[in-house]
């Protein structure tokens, strides 16, 4: 398969041949695992993938307790009995021009080779691409989670069942019908929704689905319009003047937003913005907006994510199983999530579904609710 490069960098990567990973030092004490997020350790859907890296870690004992998992998220380095651990940050998010990603993968890469890991995760769909890429076909096994789609967008694997590669992982699926449907069984007289995104690496693979399914007329309400776009003023303008036309939004992605002056907006103040200015119904996809404060999702859930991720490079870790032969895999629907503090802004009752809730969630982070 041929390799693909997509950015200029200024370090090149000289690794050994994927042949060399069979014999790869089985006898090593400690097993060194580095983990590459797409994004910052603040961003809630981070917090969840990583939250579900850590249960599957405690499990099968590559950490030793609950605090060194907590350590792990605060500090981003830990040891345990059976491994060493290091997380960084590509946070493109914030840094997402070509030109600081491509800064930010060589520094990454720097430290990839210094580090000298026996296993690489790369968490959602910068990180898959951006450093993924620098590591195919090397002798360092690599598990993703998190990427929007199939991931054979980014040229890493051959096919779903069988990579054929050094890399292999977990994607999303989306469960943006489900959503839909609990939202229609909230809200029946809902018939017509529109989607509101900023128009990011990770939201347009969504966006296209969810157009996608319209089109094909499974969708319980009807697409209207959709709204991409990474410019606050005109995400603002336009979502006043759509929820004047439609039942419901579908809130995707909104975290590469950027004012007038071109700075960064940050997700909790464009959700804030959103929760106090619109009064319309949202389905949302993950559970991170829910957190958030939108009302309801079925949960393509970022914790699962993480967790099978881990659970994938196990056999990797303790038996040197190739990863060109482990299937890539999405986990099962997360819960059927409901953002009480929504419902009675929006004064939905709640009361008549609860059986086709599964949670009930109690904070809206971008207004300041808590648990």
């Amino acid at each position: 398969m041929q390799r693909r490069s997509w950015i200029a960098l200024a370090g090149t990567t000289v690794l050994t041949p994927l042949s060399a990973f069979a014999t790869q030092g089985r006898g090593q004490a400690k097993r060194r695992i580095l983990i590459i997020s797409s994004y910052s350790r603040d961003y809630l859907w981070s917090q969840s993938t990583q939250q579900g890296v850590n249960a599957a870690m405690l499990k099968y004992g590559y950490l030793d307790s609950e605090a060194q998992a907590k350590a792990l998220i605060e500090k981003d380095e830990v040891e345990s009995a059976r491994s060493i651990v290091r997380k960084y940050w590509m946070d493109t998010k914030r840094r997402n021009s070509r030109t600081e990603i491509a800064v930010t993968t060589d520094r990454l890469m720097g430290d990839l080779r210094r580090f000298k890991p026996d296993l690489v995760f790369l968490g959602d769909d910068n990180a898959a691409n951006y450093i993924g890429n620098q590591l195919l076909g090397t002798s360092i096994p690599v598990v993703f989670w998190g990427i929007n789609g199939l991931p054979l967008k980014y040229g890493l694997i051959e096919n779903l069942d069988a990579p054929g590669n050094n890399l292999t992982g977990v994607f999303q699926s989306g469960y943006y019908k489900e959503s839909l449907d609990l939202l229609k069984r909230l809200v029946p007289k809902a018939k017509t929704f529109a989607i509101l995104s900023c128009d990011s690496e990770t939201a347009r693979p969504s966006v296209k689905i969810i157009e996608q399914l319209d089109k094909l007329g499974v969708l319980p309400i009807k697409l209207t319009h959709s709204i991409v776009t990474n410019s606050y003023v005109t995400y603002k303008e336009r979502a006043l003047d759509v929820a004047k036309k439609v039942d419901a939004f579908f809130v995707l992605n909104h975290d590469t937003l950027r004012d007038a002056k071109g700075n960064h907006v940050e997700m909790l103040t464009a959700g804030r913005w959103y929760l106090e200015n619109i009064r319309i119904p949202e389905a949302s996809h993950e559970d991170q907006f829910v957190r958030e404060g939108m009302l309801l999702t079925a949960n393509d859930s970022g914790y699962n994510q993480g967790y099978l991720a881990f659970e994938m490079a196990v056999p990797i870790l303790e038996r040197g199983v190739n990863p060109a032969r482990i299937k890539v895999r999405t986990p099962d629907r997360g819960p059927y999530l409901v953002n009480r503090n929504r419902a009675e802004q929006l004064k939905i009752s709640l009361e008549s579904s609860m059986y086709t809730i599964d949670e009930i969630v109690h904070e809206s982070v971008a207004l300041g609710k808590k648990r």
